[in-house]
C-alpha cells in the first residue's frame, strides 16, 4: 500500500523554481514536522536554497502531524488557508474538498513534470471536482511511502 503526500515541494526536481499559477514572489507553506530533527533541518535548507535559487520568499511553518491536521482542516472550512500544505495522510481531507472546489487545480505542474511521475502517483493525484463536473489534480506528489503492517 502507497500513502502519498498532500503538497507541493517547493524548490525540489519536481518543482524549480516554480510556484503553481503565481504572479506573486512569495507562498505561504505549512509544513508536517518530521520524525527525527534532521528532516525538519532538510526543508529549512530545502526552503533557503529555492529562495536563494529563485528570489522568491517562502513563509513556512512547521508543526506536528495532528496539529497539522486540524489546521488544515479549520482553513479549508474557514477560507483562510496558505499556498500549500504539505501533509501525509490527504484522503482524509482532499477528495471533500476538491468535491467543494476549495483547492486550486495544479495540473499545470503536473503536466511539466508528468514524465517524472510514476502512473500510479499520477492517478492518485486526481479527485472529482462537483464544479466543474471534472476530474483534475489537485495533489502534486513528491514522496511515497510504504506502511509496515
Amino acid at each position: 500500500m502507497l500513502r502519498t503526500s498532500f503538497g507541493l515541494a517547493v524548490g525540489t526536481g519536481l518543482a524549480r523554481p516554480y510556484i503553481a499559477k503565481a504572479a506573486a514572489t512569495s507562498a505561504s507553506v505549512w509544513q508536517q514536522q518530521g520524525f527525527v530533527p534532521n528532516e525538519d533541518g532538510a526543508f529549512r535548507k530545502l526552503i533557503a536554497d529555492y529562495e536563494k535559487l529563485s528570489g522568491n520568499k517562502i513563509d513556512y511553518t512547521i508543526m506536528p502531524f495532528m496539529a497539522l491536521g486540524q489546521k488544515a482542516i479549520s482553513a479549508l472550512t474557514n477560507g483562510e488557508v496558505p499556498d500549500v500544505i504539505s501533509l501525509d495522510a490527504p484522503d482524509s481531507i482532499l477528495p471533500q474538498n476538491a468535491w467543494n472546489d476549495k483547492l486550486v487545480d495544479v495540473s499545470d505542474v503536473i503536466e511539466s513534470q508528468k514524465e517524472k511521475l510514476s502512473p500510479t502517483a499520477l492517478l492518485s493525484s486526481r479527485f472529482y471536482n462537483s464544479t466543474n463536473k471534472e476530474r483534475s489534480y489537485y495533489l502534486v506528489p513528491y514522496k511515497v511511502s510504504g506502511v509496515p503492517f
